[in-house]
């Protein structure tokens, strides 16, 4: 695994930043240098116990603006309308207890070109919720039921739902192509349809052959230390059983936690479970030496220290004090984590059919696992700049296509 790609995203992001307005020492707080992952001493009794080898210093910032070049393509409005890319959005974890994954979000607003279209799952078939309609680059929120369930419940639905969309399949005889990004959970769930569509363990009639690559967003793809300890025997942050009974218990109190249901309650356990490592793992020897070797694969992650979580009083910054809590679980294994999940979890699985130049990692930001998301409880004070992330992202791994 290069660092080529790392090094593309790396001047991308620099230089979406700087068009922003952002000076060096703001954009050293958000990024971290290209690594090669084999380099970094990430677990183990020697690891590294601090992330100054990949940090940034203002002056080095600086230095790399002054040589930047601006890449291509450039993005503005016009690369948008000419771009016949569908972005297959995959969101994670309870995701129903959100208003939208925020790359969703962030194009709505007045004259954007792009399309943007939530699939719901609607019994066996699937409804549109077309939130504005343009030109050129498509973007398709799944929004699939149980939310918190094992795979298994899960992608046999997100199947049936893209599948079902008429917008997708005129979309795709129009000649657009499907680019997949998971987000955390997201990430796992799209790795296990792409290779049973490739496996024909599904009757799929367009998806895969329109499909060009994946981009798993801090993907929980080898598993979460967090999920582990929620369901072990002595839980450090919360004991997931106590949870889901006080819950049932409480419907007013599970709601503000996501399980508002029976459902999402009876879900939950299991879900959990499916996050952890023994899961995970056992998931991925089975689906990765059936991915798809056509495709291209881009893993990105995030990395934040425990000392830049904002988690005094007076800042009032909910999301960064709950995901400090969640930090302290893994942060005895590692401190290559976002919060949430370790960075050696965000990679692909090894799968030898697809060619090294097909499986790339474009390094990792600074902030936690949902600096690059949304603000989980609507009140959290994130100022992650996360338009120019996307774009950066967008840029690299549509590059690869037009070179």
């Amino acid at each position: 695994m290069s660092e080529d790609a790392a090094r593309r995203f790396r001047d991308n992001f620099l230089w979406q930043l700087r068009a922003e307005g952002h000076d060096p020492a703001q954009i050293a707080r958000w990024m971290w240098k290209p690594y090669r992952v084999g380099d970094l001493r990430i677990a183990g009794s020697r690891r590294d116990l601090d992330l100054s080898g990949i940090a940034y210093s203002a002056e080095e910032v600086e230095a790399a603006l002054a040589g930047l070049q601006e890449p291509e393509p450039r993005i503005d409005e016009a690369f948008f309308r000419r771009q016949k890319t569908v972005l297959v959005m995959v969101p994670g974890f309870t995701h129903e207890t959100l208003k939208n994954f925020s790359w969703h979000e962030q194009v709505q607003r007045k004259g954007s070109p792009h399309t943007l279209l939530m699939l719901h799952s609607e019994g066996e078939g699937t409804r549109e919720q077309v939130y504005q309609s343009g030109d050129g680059l498509k973007l398709v929120y799944v929004r699939y039921p149980r939310s918190n369930a094992a795979s298994e419940h899960i992608v046999p639905a997100m199947f049936r739902m893209l599948h079902g969309s008429p917008s997708l399949r005129r979309w795709v005889a129009e000649g657009y192509r499907l680019f997949f990004i998971g987000y955390s959970y997201g990430a796992p769930l799209s790795l296990e349809l792409l290779a049973d569509l490739h496996s024909s363990v599904f009757a799929d009639e367009f998806i895969l052959p329109a499909t060009r690559g994946f981009l798993g967003l801090c993907g929980d793809i080898g598993g979460s230390y967090l999920a582990d300890d929620c369901v072990g025997e002595s839980p450090q942050l919360v004991p997931m059983d106590k949870l889901v009974a006080f819950a049932r218990r409480h419907p007013w109190i599970g709601k503000l936690l996501g399980l508002g249901t029976p459902q999402l309650c009876d879900d939950m356990i299991h879900g959990v479970r499916a996050l952890g490592h023994e899961v995970r793992q056992a998931r991925a020897r089975d689906y990765a030496p059936r991915l798809p070797p056509q495709l291209r694969y881009y893993t990105a992650a995030a990395i934040m220290p425990l000392t830049d979580y904002r988690r005094r009083w007076w800042q009032f910054n909910f999301d960064d004090w709950a995901m400090h809590r969640q930090a302290l679980v893994t942060a005895p294994v590692t401190v290559y984590n976002d919060g949430q999940v370790a960075l050696p979890d965000n990679l692909l699985p090894e799968a030898p059919q697809i060619p090294p130049q097909s499986r790339e990692h474009l390094g990792a930001v600074r902030t936690h696992h949902w600096g690059v998301s949304y603000r989980t409880f609507n009140l959290g004070i994130n100022c992650f700049p996360r338009l120019a992330y996307y774009r950066a992202l967008i840029q690299t791994v549509l590059q690869a296509d037009m070179q």
